[in-house]
């Protein structure tokens, strides 16, 4: 049985052991640098944005799901941004993916959402054809800009 709960502080190692085997699934081009720490306290801490989901099948963690709320000025409404999700590959091919995304358009609409987005690389493949099937559609309009620590260092010194 496919069951999704609240992430909790005590969830905060499972999130991180779940966020490196994302990125070593998706091959992702930097190094993780989070910690068990920054878990703790940028999820878990009481004034945090951002929310964690564990996901579990007969009981047993089998994925994860972190998201956060964002604000557009066109919409004038809050929108739910998914940052990651992520099913141990052995539970995949079973429709918790979907189930998550369904869960996640729930909380979506019971906060007024007016979107509900994501982003994937590229080079993952097998997740952009899943986002497709779920009637997702691209973003072609915007272009996704960022600074690293060490540029928004060197940006807030000018």
């Amino acid at each position: 049985m496919f069951e999704i709960k609240r992430a909790h502080r005590n969830d905060s190692e499972l999130i991180l052991k779940y966020i490196n085997d994302l990125a070593i699934a998706e091959d992702l081009p930097y190094k993780v640098s989070a910690t068990k720490e920054d878990i703790e306290q940028n999820i878990f801490d009481k004034n945090s944005s951002t929310s964690a989901l564990i996901f579990y099948n007969k009981q047993i963690p089998c994925g994860f799901a972190v998201y956060y709320f964002t604000f557009s000025t066109a919409t004038g409404k809050k929108g739910l941004h998914l940052d990651d999700l992520y099913i141990e590959p052995s539970h995949q091919g079973k429709g918790y993916g979907k189930i998550a995304l369904t869960y996640l358009s729930k909380i979506a609409i019971e906060n007024n959402c007016a979107r509900f987005e994501w982003w994937a690389l590229k080079t993952n493949v097998s997740a952009i054809r899943f986002y497709k099937s779920v009637a997702a559609r691209e973003v072609d309009e915007i272009v996704v800009f960022r600074l690293n620590e060490k540029e928004i260092n060197m940006m807030s010194k000018k």
